[in-house]
């Protein structure tokens, strides 16, 4: 009871605390991400490193993720640990800046290899950040808090990505994006400092399972196993074409970075629109509903790139995606912070998640851009359009289940 009181006490200011740092996330992000696929291709990346760009991060992620659920599990002070990892985090956006003073050939597998070690830390702080947010933001606010948050980073993010593209274009390549990836780190310092000022409750250090005990307690919750196991199919077929998307902007449509920009800001512009619908829609119907729903609208946007044959065209079908993706993303993590445990396992359940989904991530793109290869475009997208709809009504079997199960219990109770 005494915890309870301190979390609610706290909450205005983790609330604050939460909402700068992501809005210092987002200008560093903004100015980083949209444009690594378009960096790498100037720096001569062929189509099998711009697909390594998307599943070597997941692979990071997949051969790291169970030793340091356990380090985290061990360590007295989880909070300065992970500050401090993301400040080595968004080092890496420095460390991008400097790819053009080596040697030509080597210059693209620089980008692919600090861009797959940055998802390390990246990927090591999320997981301690969702615990954080399960525990300092209770329930009946969350669904409010994080539409505030994505609403306020979206905005940001949008305008930044409106000012980088412009400024990419009009300074010498690559002293563009080296200056814009400096000031990107700057703001990943600042992002780090206020994840270091959360307010985080003390609690009593208990016995916590080891992995395989825990990932073994699991299966006493089948709803969390269905969750996991729809996720990575899902997860798997939504990110094949990712690379996809990149290769035909730029190579084919010939989107430079000022489009590349365009194609983020409207598309953030749709999560905009569409944020509080979503965490209304999750609050009415249940966070499992609104993702399945989510999810199946994800499934339309590869069939309209299908008929995408020019950047204007392209630009509206994006709008539309972001309004699907924007929801499945908050959602998503609501739902997970829904399904977790109460007790001490909490971090090795987020592991197990996280373990699961980048193991998609990884495999997903390489398959995506074999497929790619011998499909063609129009078939490889109408494949994936479909797929991604098939396999998204597996979320509307997981939340009925959840909801008879819950039915059931208070019948039972």
């Amino acid at each position: 009871m005494k915890r309870d009181i301190e979390v609610y006490r706290y909450l205005r200011h983790n609330i604050r605390m939460n909402l700068f740092n992501g809005i210092a996330w987002a200008i560093g992000f903004n100015m980083v991400n949209p444009f690594i696929g378009i960096y790498a291709i100037k720096l001569g990346a062929n189509d099998f490193q711009v697909s390594l760009l998307n599943s070597l991060p997941a692979l990071m992620v997949v051969v790291s993720v169970i030793p340091v659920t356990y380090l985290i599990n061990k360590l007295e002070d989880v909070h300065k640990f992970s500050y401090v990892t993301l400040y080595i985090a968004r080092t890496f956006y420095f460390l991008l800046a400097l790819a053009p003073f080596f040697r030509k050939d080597i210059q693209p597998w620089i980008v692919v290899l600090l861009v797959g070690l940055m998802n390390l830390p990246s990927v090591t702080v999320g997981m301690c950040w969702q615990s954080f947010m399960s525990e300092l933001i209770p329930q009946e606010y969350r669904s409010k808090v994080f539409a505030d948050r994505n609403f306020w980073t979206t905005i940001v993010g949008t305008i930044v990505v409106l000012l980088t593209g412009w400024l990419l274009d009009i300074i010498k390549f690559p002293w563009n994006y080296q200056i814009i990836f400096t000031v990107a780190f700057i703001f990943g310092l600042i992002e780090a400092y206020y994840f270091s000022r959360f307010h985080v409750v003390k609690r009593e250090k208990k016995e916590v399972s080891n992995f395989a005990q825990a990932f073994k307690n699991m299966f006493e919750s089948k709803k969390f196993i269905y969750f996991n196991a729809t996720s990575f199919l899902y997860y798997f077929v939504w990110m094949m074409a990712w690379p996809i998307f990149t290769i035909y902007k730029v190579n084919y449509l010939h989107a430079n970075n000022a489009w590349m920009s365009i194609f983020t800001i409207v598309s953030s512009i749709g999560s905009i629109i569409a944020f509080y619908r979503w965490a209304d829609l999750s609050n009415r119907k249940g966070n499992g509903y609104a993702v399945a729903l989510s999810a199946l609208l994800i499934g339309f946007i590869p069939l309209m790139w299908a008929t995408a044959k020019n950047l204007y065209v392209g630009a509206v079908f994006d709008f539309f995606g972001g309004i699907a993706v924007g929801g499945y993303n908050m959602l998503l993590l609501n739902w997970l912070l829904e399904l977790l445990p109460p007790g001490s396992e909490k971090m090795t359940y987020i592991g197990v998640f996280t373990f699961i989904t980048q193991i998609a991530a990884f495999v997903s793109p390489v398959v995506g851009m074999w497929l790619y290869t011998k499909m063609g475009y129009v078939t490889f997208m109408v494949f994936t359009g479909i797929v991604r709809i098939l396999v998204s009504l597996l979320y509307f079997v997981v939340a009925s289940y959840e909801e008879k199960i819950e039915e059931e219990e208070k019948v039972g109770g």
